[in-house]
């Protein structure tokens, strides 16, 4: 339980509507090691970020996070067990050794959207990361990131930028100081659209988890 943790003219106006109140909609991505390729989706509302994992193998969604920006929790969810888990923000973690940021001038299109690359680089931890992120109404990651506080260098290092609310990574990608890549963090499909306010409420017949 603890593991769980973008045509018509009608549709580009709807979409502008959309992001002129902050993005509300569904977004897909993978994150892709030496080892395995694991897919989640987000279905952001308001104040509320739904996380879905699809198994590698069973190709369907094996445990969700619901969280709460405005109040600064979280629910994680096992659907093969219909258990839920009220569960706190940990600690922040901080990188071992110093961060370099840079903010490239390379720049270009994913999905739509244009991206510029910022780089963060640490001597220490062998690593560097570059992110390909966008500026827009993508108010909601970074108030996630403050409640996961995921200990796992794609989110610690991006957290060192600093960077603009509403931005946003659609590409991350990680390696160590020879520059072969080792991980990537990857979206794959962005769609505003409206979303179902029962997608951030438990579904019936789960049972809270007591640790």
């Amino acid at each position: 339980m603890k593991k769980l943790f973008a045509l018509s003219l009608t549709c580009l106006l709807g979409a502008g509507i959309l992001f002129s109140q902050g993005f509300e909609g569904m977004m897909e991505f993978k994150k892709k090691t030496a080892f395995d390729t694991v897919s989640y989706t987000y279905f952001v509302k308001g104040d509320k970020v739904r996380i879905d994992e699809v198994g590698a193998k069973s190709a369907k969604v094996e445990g969700s996070f619901i969280i709460d920006l405005k109040a600064g929790t979280m629910l994680s969810l096992s659907h093969d067990r219909k258990m839920y888990l009220e569960q706190k923000s940990p600690a922040p973690t901080k990188p071992g050794g110093e961060c370099k940021i840079e903010k490239t001038k390379n720049s270009k299109q994913i999905l739509g959207y244009k991206c510029v690359e910022w780089k963060v680089t640490n001597a220490t931890e062998n690593t560097i990361v570059s992110y390909w992120v966008t500026s827009g109404k993508f108010n909601f990651f970074g108030k996630m990131l403050n409640v996961l506080n995921r200990k796992d260098k794609f989110s610690v290092y991006y957290a060192q930028l600093k960077a603009p609310d509403g931005s946003f990574p659609l590409l991350a990608v990680m390696s160590p100081m020879d520059g072969k890549e080792s991980e990537r963090l990857e979206t794959t499909k962005v769609e505003p659209k409206k979303v179902d306010a029962k997608n951030f409420m438990i579904p019936a017949g789960y049972t809270k988890f007591d640790k």
